[in-house]
């Protein structure tokens, strides 16, 4: 179902029937199987204009997107950047059959072997690395067919679809250790995206594809997409600042790197520096770490500097919890800048692995 519009669309019907209204993703702490709960809450709210600061998988933007806000989505890692700019700041451009079977066929060309030179072992098999060189350089090749905005909004979809189909084969959904021999191993399993390994890198690229596409649609607002510290962000006097921010877990020591945990979809994106960011050192070769001004911030210390840049914004906090910092905590210091704050939560735990989730809920905190 391709949304042209919004007064095409029923909304809270669409919204009733559940979560398959929004595209899918395997991103870890995607909120996509919470967003019928958010919808009931923010659409109690006065707001035309929205900035989600951690934009992550671009589910909330998605969201605020089908309830015809003006988003601007923020990441900043640059392969989320590629699903902002596919997802929400997109409002008509597709991968259309030919282009993915040039994205997927066009092997006559030499392409470069980074991936299958330098990952042998670690994430992906042989051919399967091989396939991800051509697909890359493919993605890139569009330039031949599409300039400008067209072109950008290209690549972005089909970088989204790699991302997704990279994701659907590996154990987890992450990158955060060398593990490929869990693929190969003959034992039963405890995490539930066995059943996608298997399936070829070419089955889902396609269904990925042709999924994002059927998702784009135009909300009559000019929707733009920014990869960058939120505390560097220009301020635009949003209606509404809506926050995802890291957290950690009482057993954790600190919070959730997702830098770490998806380096390698960072690396398709810049595959020409590629080799020039890797940590050698370590087995499954992750991206080295960037320095940022912000360094050696508390997690509470960075908040405090956001909600003062975007002070006169409402706030909406999404937290789990039990989480560091506590909830109590993110109360008392949204109160330094809001009268009003009223707090919302729900049961919510990870599908893949619902060990790491349990007793888990989810907290959205919104003060005005």
């Amino acid at each position: 179902m391709v949304y042209k519009a919004m007064m095409t669309v029923d909304l809270d019907k669409e919204i009733n029937k559940g979560f398959a209204i929004f595209p899918t993703t395997r991103y870890q702490g995607s909120k996509r199987r919470l967003l019928p709960w958010f919808y009931k809450i923010f659409n109690e709210i006065k707001f035309e204009s929205v900035l989600d600061g951690f934009g992550g998988s671009a589910s909330i933007s998605y969201l605020f997107k089908l309830m015809s806000k003006k988003i601007y989505y923020n990441d900043i890692l640059r392969s989320n950047y590629q699903t902002g700019v596919a997802l929400i700041e997109n409002d008509s451009v597709k991968l259309e059959n030919n282009d993915i079977e040039f994205l997927l066929g066009n092997s006559d060309s030499q392409f470069p072997s980074f991936i299958t030179d330098t990952f042998e072992g670690i994430y992906y098999y042989p051919e399967e690395n091989k396939w991800l060189d051509m697909v890359v350089f493919n993605i890139r090749k569009l330039s031949q067919f599409y300039k400008d905005d067209i072109l950008r909004k290209k690549q972005a979809l089909a970088f989204h679809s790699l991302f997704q189909a990279c994701l659907s084969k590996r154990p987890f959904n992450l990158f955060h250790r060398k593990n490929l021999y869990l693929r190969e191993a003959d034992v039963s399993r405890t995490f539930g995206n066995k059943k996608t390994w298997d399936i070829d890198f070419p089955h889902l690229f396609w269904k990925f594809s042709l999924e994002a596409s059927s998702k784009v649609f135009s909300n009559n607002q000019s929707n733009k997409a920014f990869c960058g510290d939120l505390l560097l962000l220009e301020n635009h006097d949003y209606d509404l600042v809506y926050l995802d921010p890291p957290y950690e877990r009482p057993s954790e020591s600190h919070p959730k790197d997702y830098f770490s945990l998806y380096h390698f979809l960072e690396g398709l994106v810049d595959y020409d520096n590629w080799s020039s960011r890797i940590d050698y050192s370590k087995k499954h070769r992750p991206l080295q770490k960037e320095s940022s001004k912000f360094d050696g911030l508390s997690p509470l210390e960075r908040i405090d500097l956001i909600l003062e840049k975007f002070n006169d914004s409402i706030i909406a906090i999404s937290y789990g919890d039990p989480g560091k910092p506590t909830v109590d905590e993110l109360k008392q210091l949204l109160s330094k800048y809001k009268k009003n704050i009223k707090v919302f939560d729900t049961e919510f735990s990870y599908k893949l692995n619902k060990r790491n989730g349990s007793n888990l809920r989810e907290v959205l905190i919104i003060g005005s």
